[in-house]
């Protein structure tokens, strides 16, 4: 006897049953609900991917099932967490599988669910579709996105009055959103026939949700009429010995000793409708009579018992009958005694068809019935349904029937729909069913069954959280082809926010696309961080500073349930050009972006030879030869590109991308002029930034990523530094000699360290160490010794060898010993002329 048995979660009972002796192995895998990875054994040997699943099953292999789901977490608290959506999903074990299983995914896509995806459809801008994002994050929206809402169960349907209405639940995003332009691919959904939706806010009470689960195995079956039944045997087993035969209680059991011709009956799905011969006696008015009997009864239950023996022990079969039916039996007393003579069992074509299984426990099922019936003409079903074990075998005193009709109630030959609701008084519990049509089919009178949904109903519930959409849509009822789901929205977050009077966080919810609100709200009611650690003044007086309010936009979903905070801040602040630098345990930030006076000025006198280097790069840095930019055009929802030229003449835009670009996928923008400013910024400072400096400096002050410094090269005699030694009005005196050739620029630094310059400077005559500028009055600080240990510096050269002494500081390293090695680019206002 083949058998199997299947590890579902570790430390979990495993599940084992029966295998069918001939079935191949990729059929049977397909309907076990398997997540994407499985481990799997035949007889004790682990499987390899060169295994051909294609494999059929012998009487006495044994298959061990090892289920490994993977990722869990994230979205799994919207997922019907009784029945996951990965149970849908083909198994994924070689190519092989894939190949064989290739059939799964080519159906009907509105029945059979999506694969589980990673990235959130609104970010994979590729055939984009609504789909069940398994163990991930939920989408968490910020600013303005085109969004395709994940979906949370599957798709569910009915007929009312003849036509068919979809309903979909989906997940639009975690927080609260302003939603707008509801549609259908391109299409407004409202405008579409009998199509509707609800938005339920966070928090909100949801009346009722009907899940519902496929049963899968139920596709469009057609039930065949009275007159279809063709008494053809479709399998049949007999034995001229019988252990023990027993009629009580209107059910009739009879045990053999275990045979495999009957080993078909014993593994087939319970309750079976077949026909039995059996030979009996019993007492007449006229004396004994014995004679074989015909029965037709449902085969309930079949039992496997041996003697105990260790050794080739007796092995007996016990089948048990029941709803026995049939003249023989009627003229058969109850006190008959049942011959060990001889026993038939029989299973005919026939006209039931099913039983389909469940795969999870409901307490309701819907029955989708249709036909295509002539003017008037009728349809009767019996529709019967029981309670089934972890075996798929009846549990006793379950089944019920339902007696419907399938009838056209107009005058012309017409397809015609149904759905047929019961609620079973099992209760919430795995059901079979199966259906006979009880009249005569002809070419004007067809039935089918569609489909069938185990339901379980959820009152007033309430996602606290999230917010999602209740879509229903009548669906076309012939159509023309096969399509993907395409329910999208405009959703724009509301979000917390900053007021820069009173330094205090606003909780008012508000529309916004500001990427400092989306670093607030990320940080404070995501994360749930202390907002202390929050450099919030800086953060935005840089979003205040940016002239072009599109410049500052953050429009983006994350969907990564793995993705860092700090990363999660770090692409909201890219998309302005704003990056972040931790000082102590604060959080604080910097634009990339023109500046008028260095953070901070650095002399020779305060500069290490060791550690000291530069580079330069005689070509664009790595070769690049223009930019390559792309961004999502928020017309199309699609990706669009900029594409700049650089070469001898400058940079310019071009339609195509040039043969070496450098590619930039600038996630959380979706308007041009934002993606525009950042494409030139690229293509500048490829041309205008070539130079690199590493420095050791003496500096007590840490100095931070992203600031701009003025820092001479310590081999250029042109860039004169030193310190002050005094000043007389607008006379400063200098520690070091001066030599000036045409005109010459100084910059200063006061009492405090802080910018001062730049002025024009001239030479003092008859003192070398010393040179006037029309300078404001500012405090310095002058060497003496005791007091003051750090004077104040200056900076001289000429206006080109001044400006080549901006750097902007790409790393600094304090080395333990109040200095620091600063990693340096050259900076240049050439780089900011587009903004």
């Amino acid at each position: 006897m083949a058998t199997f048995e299947i590890q579902r979660l570790p430390g979990a009972p495993k599940q084992r049953g029966r295998l069918e002796p001939g079935q191949r192995m990729v059929d049977w895998l397909d309907g076990q609900k398997l997540h994407n990875s499985v481990l799997l054994k035949l007889n004790g040997k682990e499987l390899t991917d060169d295994f051909d699943i294609g494999y059929r099953f012998g009487i006495d292999d044994h298959l061990s099932v090892f289920d490994q789901p993977q990722n869990m977490g994230g979205i799994k608290d919207l997922i019907k967490l009784s029945a996951p959506w990965e149970a849908l999903n083909p198994i994924k074990l070689t190519k092989k599988a894939l190949a064989a299983l290739q059939k799964t995914l080519v159906g009907d896509i509105k029945k059979t669910p999506s694969v589980a995806t990673g990235e959130s459809p609104n970010n994979d801008l590729t055939g984009q579709t609504n789909v069940a994002r398994l163990y991930k994050g939920r989408p968490n929206i910020y600013g303005q996105v085109r969004s395709y809402p994940d979906l949370i169960q599957e798709s569910l349907f009915e007929y009312i009055n003849n036509k068919k209405y979809v309903t979909e639940f989906m997940e639009i995003g975690y927080g609260r959103y302003d939603i707008s332009s509801v549609r259908y691919s391109e299409s407004s959904l409202t405008a579409m026939a009998g199509a509707s939706y609800q938005i339920y806010q966070p928090g909100e009470v949801i009346g009722t949700i009907n899940e519902g689960y496929a049963f899968d195995d139920v596709d469009g079956q057609e039930l065949p009429g009275l007159n279809e039944d063709t008494g053809v045997i479709k399998q049949q087993a007999a034995v001229n010995s019988i252990v023990q035969g027993t009629y009580a209680g209107g059910q009739i059991s009879i045990k053999i000793i275990k045979n495999a011709a009957f080993d078909y009956f014993f593994d087939a799905v319970k309750p079976l409708y077949v026909t039995f011969i059996i030979n009996v006696t019993y007492s007449t008015a006229s004396g004994s009579v014995t004679k074989n009997i015909t029965v037709n009864g449902t085969l309930i239950s079949a039992t496997l018992t041996n003697d105990g023996a260790v050794i080739n022990p007796v092995q007996w079969y016990t089948f048990v009958f029941s709803d026995l039916a049939g003249n023989d039996i009627t003229e058969t007393p109850a006190t008959a005694t049942i011959n060990t003579t001889y026993f038939q069992l029989t299973e005919y074509e026939g006209t039931v068809v099913g039983p389909f299984f469940s795969a999870v426990e409901s307490s309701y099922l819907w029955f989708h019935l249709s036909g295509s019936q002539g003017g008037g003409k009728n349809g009767p079903v019996t529709i019967k349904w029981w309670a089934v074990d972890d075996d798929n075998d009846i549990v006793p005193g379950t089944e019920q029937s339902l007696a419907v009709n399938v009838k056209n109630n107009s005058g012309d030959q017409d397809y015609v729909y149904y759905t047929f609701k019961v609620q079973p008084t099992a209760g919430k519990t795995r059901y079979a069913f199966s259906l006979q049509r009880t009249n005569n089919s002809s070419n004007s009178s067809t039935l089918y069954i569609l489909a069938a949904h185990a339901i379980n109903v959820r009152s007033n519930v309430v996602y606290p959280n999230d917010t999602l959409v209740k879509v229903t849509v009548q669906e076309t009822e012939n159509a023309s082809g096969i399509k993907d789901r395409k329910y999208n929205l405009l959703a724009e977050r509301l979000v917390i926010s900053y007021n820069r009077t009173t330094g205090a966080i606003d909780y008012t919810l508000r529309a916004s696309r500001s990427f400092a609100d989306a670093v607030l709200h990320e940080w404070v009611m995501v994360a749930k961080q202390d907002v202390n650690r929050l450099d919030l003044a800086t953060l935005y007086a840089i979003a205040d500073s940016i002239a072009d309010p599109q410049l500052s936009y953050f429009d983006y979903t994350f969907s990564d349930s793995k993705q860092s905070l700090g990363e999660r801040i770090q692409i909201i602040c890219n998309a302005a050009r704003v990056d972040i630098n931790w000082i102590g345990d604060v959080l604080t930030f910097w634009r990339d972006e023109r500046v008028d006076v260095p953070a901070a000025v650095f002399g020779r006198s305060n500069m290490f030879w060791d550690d000291f280097k530069m580079g330069y790069s005689m070509s664009l840095p790595n070769g690049y030869d223009g930019i390559a930019l792309d961004y999502v055009d928020p017309r199309t929802n699609k990706k669009a590109y900029i594409y700049l030229q650089v070469d001898t003449s400058g940079v310019s835009e071009i339609t195509t991308q040039t043969e070496n670009a450098m590619t930039i996928s600038l996630s959380g923008c979706r308007n041009l002029t934002q993606a525009r400013n950042r494409a030139w910024l690229e293509a500048n400072r490829l041309v205008q930034s070539r130079l690199s400096m590493t420095v050791k400096v003496f500096e007590t002050t840490q100095v931070v990523r992203g600031a701009v410094v003025q820092c001479p090269d310590m081999y250029d005699n042109d860039q004169q530094t030193g310190y002050l030694k005094g000043r007389e009005g607008n006379v400063f005196f200098t520690s070091e000699r001066l030599a000036f050739t045409g005109d010459m620029w100084v910059v200063m630094t006061d009492s405090l360290g802080n910018f001062h310059g730049r002025y024009r400077a001239y030479p003092v005559t008859g003192n070398e160490k010393a040179f006037t500028a029309n300078a404001e009055a500012f405090d310095l600080n002058i060497y003496d010794g005791r007091k003051v240990q750090t004077p104040s510096r200056y900076f001289i050269a000429s206006s080109n060898e001044l400006n080549s002494t901006l750097w902007r500081v790409e790393s600094s390293k304090p080395n333990g010993d109040d200095t620091q090695t600063l990693s340096l680019v050259e900076y240049s206002d050439e780089i900011y002329l587009n903004d």
